[in-house]
């Protein structure tokens, strides 16, 4: 993990407050200052790089035929025992996905037109297990299913769980801020009298399946590595020093 602060600020007196907030004094959660009081404006923002700790395989069934009826039933049939083979693995969450089933007009050969049939459905696999899932994945590439993407991202609940301790830290350093704003302008005591918090998280590009060739008719297991993604908090504070 690797941490990356940033903190700006700025520094208004009553005066300058007023002027500058006119135009949206019912925004301002302090449209007038008594005198002797500056407002502080403040924002502190906190940024840890946390490892990946959830894997995700989309795979889907593709089949084509002149027959829409044929096209379908292999698809439904094909989906059908993909999910009875996903189900009986424990750690493993399965769901299907987008079904389409269109015409297409092939080159057209010698002039004549040769309209096929084209259909296909999604299989997403997600799990905390990268071993488990990816094991199961190739079991259902060798039943015919393709691989769409494979890739690594942060759970949800590790996510909030790393926002809760960059918030900690984050409203420290900026009533830190404050305080330290204060007396760089003369003023003993700081109260914190507005405080807002934005949160972000950036996704790592999805990770390629990797294989390796057998030489054999049963495919081999993919091959994942988790990556990292950036967790950050801001915090936005009115302080008034006086």
């Amino acid at each position: 993990m690797s941490f990356r602060n940033g903190i700006r600020f700025t520094v208004m007196s009553a005066a300058l407050t007023l002027l500058a907030l006119s135009a949206n004094a019912q925004q301002s959660v302090l449209p007038q200052l008594p005198e002797g009081h500056t407002l502080i404006n403040l924002s502190v923002t906190e940024r840890i790089n946390v490892v990946q700790d959830e894997i995700v395989a989309d795979l889907r069934v593709e089949v084509e035929d002149r027959d829409a009826s044929v096209v379908q039933n292999a698809i439904n049939e094909q989906m059908r025992e993909g999910l009875i083979v996903a189900r009986a693995v424990t750690g493993v969450d399965a769901a299907t996905g987008h079904y389409s089933v269109y015409q297409i007009n092939r080159q057209p050969q010698g002039g004549r037109a040769d309209p096929v049939w084209r259909g296909s459905q999604s299989i997403t696999l997600e799990s905390k297990d990268p071993q488990t899932l990816l094991s199961l994945a190739g079991e259902l590439q060798d039943m015919g299913f393709v691989m769409s993407q494979l890739s690594y991202r942060l759970s949800t609940e590790r996510a909030d769980e790393v926002r809760d301790s960059l918030m900690e830290t984050a409203i420290a350093r900026a009533r830190t801020n404050a305080e330290r704003a204060a007396a760089a302008l003369g003023r003993p005591e700081v109260e914190i009298a507005s405080l807002t918090i934005e949160t972000g998280m950036s996704y790592a590009a999805p990770v390629m399946m990797r294989a390796m060739d057998t030489g054999s008719r049963e495919m081999a297991t993919p091959s994942a590595e988790a990556g990292e993604s950036e967790v950050s908090l801001t915090v936005n504070v009115q302080a008034v020093a006086r």
